[in-house]
């Protein structure tokens, strides 16, 4: 399945964008194409970091309140991974990534994306999830409760 996975996105996907960019430039021109492709890695660039500040707001205000912050990353990788597609020459990157900066469409799809990855991580044998108290916490949090008090006090 993971060739498969591979296969598809470095061989397949830039065939199909290599495909697309010459059947545009043949339609409108090699000039024309080659400014989309410019002009779409500029936008790329400068809405990564535009959306990504908005995203890092959003979590450090999450974290005021004191809430959990893990959507907010996953919008905040989401988010690199659109500016990359958008970098990427080709018309398929382009729009997935201008998607992936839609805000509904991110808050949509970053709860899917970390059920996915939690999945992942768990099938493999990582364990997530909140702390617990290890063995030795009992015999730790007793040491922390007798007081030091000084001799010459």
């Amino acid at each position: 399945m993971t060739f498969l996975i591979l296969f598809l996105l470095f061989t397949v996907v830039p065939a199909l964008e290599l495909w697309m960019l010459i059947e545009i430039g043949q339609r409108v021109g090699g000039l024309e194409t080659t400014l989309y492709v410019v002009a779409i890695g500029v936008l790329g660039a400068w809405l990564g970091t535009r959306a990504g500040l908005a995203v890092l707001r959003e979590l450090f205000a999450s974290l005021r309140e004191q809430a959990a912050p893990a959507d907010k990353l996953v919008e905040g990788a989401l988010v690199i991974v659109g500016s990359v597609l958008l970098v990427t020459p080709g018309v398929l990157t382009d729009v997935t990534g201008i998607l992936l900066f839609i805000p509904p469409f991110r808050r949509w799809l970053a709860p899917k994306v970390k059920r996915a990855a939690l999945a992942w991580a768990m099938k493999r044998g990582v364990k997530v999830g909140t702390a617990v108290p290890g063995p030795r916490a009992q015999e730790r949090h007793q040491a922390e409760k007798k007081v030091f008090t000084h001799p010459q006090a």
